[in-house]
Formats: C-alpha cells, sequence, structure tokens
C-alpha cells in the first residue's frame, strides 16, 4: 500500500521558513530507551480541522479627505469583491488540495527513514505508531498586497504501539511562504505571491499554486521531524 492511502481515523487505534517548536507544550524524547530500528511503524492522523482563511484587506476611510474617501470607496468596494472571489477560489482549493494528507504522507516517510524502521499499513498490528494530530491550519495574509503563506500547527507523537508508551513528542507551528514560481507566475514579480496577485488567477492555477504550496510546506515539517529525531537518537 502506497504511503498517500494511510487513512484517517477519528481517533488513534492506538520569504523564508517559519518553523516553532511551540513553546509551552510538553516534549518527550525516550528513544534512547527502545530499539525502533527494524520494528515496523504505522502512522495514523486524527480528523483535522476545516482551513483557516485569515485574508485581510486593511480597508481604509480618512473622513477628514472627502475626496479621498469616495475614491477609496469605489476601490474598496473593487477589493472587496476581488477579495471574497479571492476567498470563495482559495477554500475550493484547498478542499481538492488535502494538505494534511500530505503532511502526514511526508512526516511518515521521513520518520521510517530516520529511524530505520519497516512500513506497516495497519497501524494496530505495527510495534511502532507514528500519530499526527494537526491542530489548526490555513492560508494567512495580513494585506491584500501583502505575502500570502500556509501555516500549520501540529502535534508528532511515537508510539510504543502493545504499552501504549509515549517515546517521543514534538509540538511545530510552520509557516511558509507562497512564491511566484509555485504559482506559475514571473518570478521577476517579486520573492512572495499577494492576495491582490491571486485575484486575477483561474481556480485551476490556484488548486497547483496550493498543491506546490502544501508540498513545500510538508516537506518543511518532515525537515523539522527530522533534525529533531536524528538530535534525540543520535545526539547532534
Amino acid at each position: 500500500m502506497k504511503l498517500s492511502a494511510l487513512r484517517v481515523s477519528r481517533v488513534l487505534v492506538p520569504m523564508a521558513a517559519a518553523i516553532l517548536l511551540v513553546a509551552g507544550c510538553t516534549s518527550v524524547n525516550r528513544l534512547a530507551e527502545f530499539d525502533v530500528q527494524g520494528r515496523t511503524l504505522a502512522a495514523d492522523m486524527r480528523i483535522p480541522p476545516e482551513p483557516d482563511m485569515d485574508v485581510r484587506l486593511n480597508l481604509k476611510l480618512d473622513s477628514s479627505n472627502l475626496i479621498g474617501t469616495a475614491l477609496n470607496i469605489g476601490s474598496n468596494i473593487a477589493k472587496t469583491a476581488n477579495a471574497q472571489r479571492v476567498d470563495e477560489l482559495m477554500r475550493e482549493a484547498l478542499q481538492v488540495v488535502d494538505v494534511p494528507a500530505i503532511v502526514r504522507d511526508e512526516s511518515y516517510a521521513t520518520c521510517l527513514t530516520v529511524l530505520s524502521a519497516q512500513q506497516e499499513d495497519d497501524p494496530g498490528t505495527a510495534e511502532y505508531l507514528l500519530d499526527l494530530d494537526i491542530h489548526r491550519y490555513g492560508v494567512h495574509a495580513s494585506s491584500w498586497t501583502s505575502a500570502v503563506s500556509l501555516r500549520i500547527r501540529l502535534t508528532a507523537i511515537l508510539y510504543q504501539n502493545a504499552a501504549r508508551v509515549v517515546v517521543w513528542r514534538r509540538d511545530l507551528d510552520v509557516e511558509r511562504h507562497a512564491t511566484p514560481g509555485m504559482f506559475g507566475l514571473d518570478p521577476t514579480v517579486g520573492n512572495f505571491v499577494t492576495t491582490a496577485a491571486l485575484a486575477s488567477m483561474s481556480e485551476e492555477d490556484l488548486q497547483n499554486g496550493f498543491d506546490e504550496l502544501a508540498r513545500d510546506t510538508a516537506q518543511t515539517v518532515a525537515r523539522s521531524l527530522q533534525d529533531d529525531l536524528y538530535s534525540a537518537r543520535y545526539g547532534y
């Protein structure tokens, strides 16, 4: 069975990247106590929440400047209409692009490699279980002309399955900015993609772009887990 076929369950069967180990959350590292190498490892995921859309327009009106206000009203109406269209298209795109599944597959493949474990498709029979719990994810843009990014907060836990012992746990907060290349735009427009730029794109282009952004974000999550697991397992 391919990694992408891993199921999602309600409960366990049993510019640059921003990566943050979430402060205040409990990290666990007991890898030195367990021999995971050569053992079977499965992956499971809680049902993720619906994606957030935090896209802001920052519309401004100046009561002391009537002419400017009148012009801004017309401009803001157009921006609002475009923003509503983009918001709908982005929501549709994230219904098509399965961000949690992409993150799960990348993370699982990385953990198999780092831990030298064997793939097991059935979480119920695997000796070890990687549990991924996405708390929140979605698109963010602080204004009409600011960078669009995909942010995800999740917890990754490695269990010794039979005894339900937590072997390793980390909490991550990852954010990646969309780049012009992801959405098929000319790279000369800059280093990031704005909401205004997305407003003129087709539904298909948006879906393709968000698929690229999701994979880039998933790879960043996986690299962060890889670094932490290497450190936890080998002490560097």
